[in-house]
């Protein structure tokens, strides 16, 4: 109401709806319509019921969700205030397309189908900006572009002392990117005044709080609620778009949680749909075993780990990130080709990425860059991968004062079976079940002539099928399959993230400018000299891999591109060269990264803008 007592319908001016109608023609609209309030979590209408009724939401916030044939529920949307939904039932007389569920006390006015149609009849501009709407709607359909989903309230719950740092560092990272973030806690002396929507005390009713959050939201902010065991308030929780849940690795009593009760006694309750156990441990040398449960979720768990900071425990940033995304509703996956020696360059990428704090949800790689992946994936540094590398592929000393070191040396590496020995020892026995995150390795079959995504299993076997260049081993027989690189195929395998769910694919190819030492001699600067057996295949190798990359990192967003020109395919050694090839290419592209990553941001974080 405005101060004079009459309607103020305002809020419906950035409706499409809406747009360009007088206050007048608005009234008139409106005037009519039946005031309707539903209570957070509560189902205003259900797919194929009869829809004979359009909304427009007054104050809070509505999910859209497509029931599939196998009874999982797909999220087509968020609504906000001055958000209009219903009338293609009407328009089209057909029953309810979508389930509508109310993400937080919601209110709306509802105009019925006579209604509906009187507006339509007296305001013409009604009609012809609803076809506009729906025109819209159908061409994004038809396109595939669908507006990114916001989740506006969220929560971590926490189930020790060491997990409180994590809402925390979340928050700064919201807040540096300029989001608006309110804060329902148990402890609002860790807080930020001006953050602080509520305290949470345990007893006590939520129901001012579930106020404070619908007006919160409906005004732009995101609302975080923090809390632990003891202060989660499930009515409260039942308002969230997300929710993570904090256990420690070494926790196996999981079931008996506050997660594990409600899924015993609601297993049906909408929360439990948007429910992450995320798993921490301390930091250690060698990574733990990852602690399971037997809890019925639709999500896969996570993996966090931390270290002390003085007296204070602080999360690995990665991780932070990753748990930002997971609220978020993104994915961002980093795919890493083939190239042999010339894959050290990614380390180069990685270093400058990391030090921007643009960090990675899942990972791909190919050959080398299946290396890369899984150390990337086990939370080690480029520097740690990098001393692998120059380590355990390059020729001793002695060696190299033979003509065709290089070749030799990798040619018995492979063919005696000492480079899986070295791996092992670095990256050890690890599962990609424990890796922190999602990993795919490519390799390819030679008796099916197909590729093969590893996702399962011994990390370092995977590693071996996808390296194992077929001038240099042996096929690997794994039951019905002779395994070769996975460079054979896919080099840059932007297509394995994407079948994941990765909505934002960066990849870094390094085989896109051949080597120019192909038949050169040092000796005879002036003229070609003819290249040896190992080394012709080689080329060969590289000039099939450039005409193939091109075709499998069209599924990239972005893809950064090194220059390894300067050196061979075996050129190990050149560790620290191609790596520095690397950090140049990564801040070359900084700029145009940056400027991609903050439309996406500010889609999240500032939708009408």
């Amino acid at each position: 109401m405005s101060t004079d007592g009459t309607p103020n319908y305002s809020f419906c001016k950035g409706s499409p709806a809406f747009e360009g109608l007088s206050d007048t023609d608005i009234g008139s609209i409106l005037s009519a319509a039946q005031p309707v309030e539903v209570a957070g979590g509560q189902v205003l209408f259900q797919q194929g019921d009869d829809g004979g009724t359009m909304y427009v939401i007054t104050r809070g916030r509505v999910r859209v969700l497509l029931e599939e044939d196998n009874g999982e529920q797909t999220l087509l949307n968020v609504l906000d205030r001055g958000a209009h939904f219903g009338e293609l039932s009407m328009l089209i007389r057909s029953p309810r397309n979508a389930t509508v569920v109310a993400v937080v006390d919601t209110e709306l006015l509802a105009l019925s189908s006579e209604q509906f149609a009187d507006a339509v009849e007296s305001v013409p501009q009604f009609a012809i900006n609803l076809s506009r709407s729906l025109g819209r709607w159908l061409r994004g359909e038809l396109l595939g572009q669908r507006q990114q989903v916001i989740r506006s309230v969220f929560a971590v719950v926490q189930s020790r002392d060491e997990h409180a740092q994590l809402a925390p560092q979340m928050n700064r990272l919201f807040t540096e990117r300029g989001a608006s973030i309110k804060v329902v806690t148990h402890r609002p002396q860790a807080w930020p005044d001006h953050q602080v929507l509520g305290t949470l005390i345990p007893g006590r009713s939520s129901e001012n709080l579930r106020d404070k959050i619908t007006d919160a939201v409906t005004q732009g902010s995101r609302v975080m609620i923090d809390c632990d065991q003891s202060t989660a308030d499930l009515d409260l929780l039942s308002q969230c778009e997300h929710l993570l849940w904090l256990f420690d690795n070494n926790d196996t009593s999981v079931e008996d949680s506050t997660l594990g009760a409600l899924i015993r006694n609601t297993p049906n309750a909408p929360m439990i749909r948007h429910s992450h156990v995320v798993w921490t441990h301390e930091q250690e040398n060698r990574l733990p075993q990852r602690q399971t449960h037997r809890m019925a979720l639709q999500t896969t768990d996570m993996r966090v780990r931390w270290r002390r900071r003085g007296l204070e425990p602080e999360f690995r940033s990665h991780d932070v990130a990753r748990c930002v995304h997971c609220v978020d509703g993104l994915v961002f996956g980093l795919v890493l080709g083939g190239g042999g020696a010339k894959g050290m360059a990614h380390l180069g990428v990685i270093e400058v990425l990391n030090r921007e704090g643009i960090y990675f949800d899942s990972v791909a790689g190919t050959s080398a860059g299946s290396i890369m992946a899984a150390g990337y994936a086990m939370g080690k540094n480029p520097d740690e991968l990098l001393d692998l590398m120059l380590k355990e592929m390059t020729p001793p000393q002695w060696l190299r004062l033979l003509p065709k070191s290089r070749e030799l040396f990798l040619l018995s590496q492979f063919r005696m079976g000492w480079i899986e020995p070295k791996f092992r020892k670095h990256l050890q026995n690890v599962q990609f079940e424990e890796l922190f995150l999602p990993t795919s390795l490519v390799t390819v079959d030679l008796v099916t002539g197909q590729e093969r995504i590893r996702r399962t299993g011994d990390v370092v076997s995977c590693i071996m099928e996808s390296i194992n260049h077929p001038i240099f081993g042996k096929p690997i027989l794994r039951g019905d399959e002779a395994l070769v690189d996975g460079g054979v195929l896919a080099n840059v395998p932007s297509h394995c993230l994407r079948q994941t769910g990765a909505n934002i694919v960066l990849a870094v190819d390094v085989t896109t400018k051949l080597s120019n030492d192909f038949c050169r001699d040092e000796r005879h600067p002036g003229r070609l000299t003819p290249p040896g057996y190992l080394r012709t295949l080689l080329r060969v190798n590289d000039v099939a891999l450039r005409s193939l990359t091109g075709v499998h990192r069209s599924g990239s967003d972005y893809v950064i591109t090194p220059d390894t020109s300067a050196h061979a395919f075996d050129d190990f050694a050149a560790g620290k060269e191609l790596m520095q090839r690397g950090r140049e290419a990564a801040e070359a592209a900084l700029p145009d990264i940056k400027a991609r990553l903050s439309k996406v941001y500010a889609s999240i974080d500032s939708p009408s803008s």
